[in-house]
């Protein structure tokens, strides 16, 4: 991750130096400032971060040093154990609860979309964001961020970021996704951009925006349960739905840590054709809603799920994936010959000659070439996560 120089003396009283820097400018050091802050300022903080955790003890630490280096600092975090097998709720209350400007909720286990509404019911602050445990920021990511909802009055800042690929195995990679600085003001400035910002992968994700908590308060906003992968999608559509203006700043300030050893995006899901069948219908239903389903919307929503049906088929060669040789074609066979996977393939038009030659045997329904093609996607992610990343992003 990116770090900033050491600050100047005359910032210290605001930002994250260690002690002994602080007293030689002749202000509190961390440990005393953080102590004045109290718990008062633990309510009345102007940005709120929502970190939901599930037996992500190895990262709490390295997570709050994050939020610790921030240089706005007129923040508070909300960490909620979603229940955590490990020693996460230990760690927890060792490391967080003493803080200055944290809570700490521990709640039984019921996912991300649970475990973030719970954060977000005890939110009184101004804006909103989240963070994953796992993840990094760019020590500038929030003044940022505030500073562009201030100016321009937006209900949404959204700001560019990182795909990072982190294994034991493999050497770290990084994957810029941004879009141009700009302000969309009303809800024909929003529709007019709201394909390309989804085409550019700038609002699927909560991690790299602030939000307004009157919008969410008054709209009744929350996430809805029973969505894995697409929590924050849903989140996100139905935002944009009650949503008057986005502000997009081009600086990449988030770092989301992609392929860890037993991330959700590196197992078996038996369900994930239909997880992401559901998706494809959601989006019909958000673009309609938006008035915004022309040809180009469809022809978006299209491809998104031809290249997503390919990402479940690769799914049925994971070595979690007890079927038999036999059962994986029936399975692949099914998945091809899906009514809404032949429609889509009509109008997905695959930007690169990668995925047309991947989603080629889909849309023509060859089974052998299919299950061919995709053990082989699957051996290179398995062996070279890396590479799989960087074929991946040329799509």
């Amino acid at each position: 991750m990116r770090v900033t120089e050491r600050c100047d003396e005359r910032l210290c009283a605001v930002c994250a130096c260690d002690d002994a820097y602080a007293m030689q400018a002749g202000v509190p050091g961390n440990a005393s400032r953080e102590k004045s802050l109290a718990d008062s300022e633990k309510q009345h903080a102007r940005l709120s971060i929502v970190v939901p955790v599930y037996n992500g003890a190895p990262y709490i630490q390295n997570c709050l040093e994050n939020l610790e280096k921030q240089t706005f600092r007129d923040w508070q975090a909300i960490f909620v154990n979603d229940g955590s097998t490990d020693d996460t709720k230990e760690t927890l209350e060792r490391i967080v609860t003493p803080h200055a400007r944290c809570h700490v909720i521990h709640k039984a286990n019921g996912g991300t979309a649970q475990t973030r509404n719970a954060g977000l019911e005890i939110v009184d602050s101004p804006y909103v964001t989240f963070m994953d445990v796992d993840d990094e920021l760019d020590p500038r990511m929030y003044e940022i961020l505030v500073d562009l909802m201030d100016r321009t009055e937006a209900d949404m800042g959204v700001c560019g970021y990182y795909f990072k690929v982190e294994r034991d195995d493999a050497e770290p990679y990084l994957e810029e996704k941004n879009y141009p600085g700009c302000i969309l003001r009303g809800r024909d400035a929003i529709r007019e951009k709201l394909v390309e910002l989804w085409d550019r992968d700038m609002l699927y994700n909560v991690w790299n925006k602030i939000y307004r908590m009157d919008l969410i308060r008054k709209k009744g906003i929350q996430y809805r349960d029973g969505h894995i992968y697409t929590e924050d999608r849903v989140f996100n559509r139905a935002y944009l739905e009650n949503c008057g203006s986005i502000a997009l700043t081009d600086q990449c300030l988030y770092y989301y840590v992609r392929e860890r050893t037993g991330s959700t995006s590196e197992k078996y899901r038996e369900d994930y054709f239909d997880i992401r069948h559901k998706e494809y219908i959601e989006f019909q239903t958000h673009f309609k809603a938006m008035d915004v389903w022309d040809e180009c919307a469809r022809e978006y929503v299209s491809r998104e799920f031809i290249e997503r049906t390919a990402g479940c088929i690769e799914n049925i060669f994971h070595a979690e994936n007890k079927l038999s040789g036999k059962e994986k074609r029936a399975r692949i066979t099914q998945i091809i010959a899906h009514p809404d996977v032949m429609e889509a393939g009509k109008h997905a038009r695959c930007r690169s000659r990668m995925m047309g030659i991947l989603t080629f045997p889909i849309k023509m329904r060859w089974t052998w070439l299919t299950c061919v093609l995709y053990q082989a996607v699957y051996l290179v992610r398995k062996s070279n996560p890396s590479l799989f990343h960087k074929l991946k992003s040329k799509r």
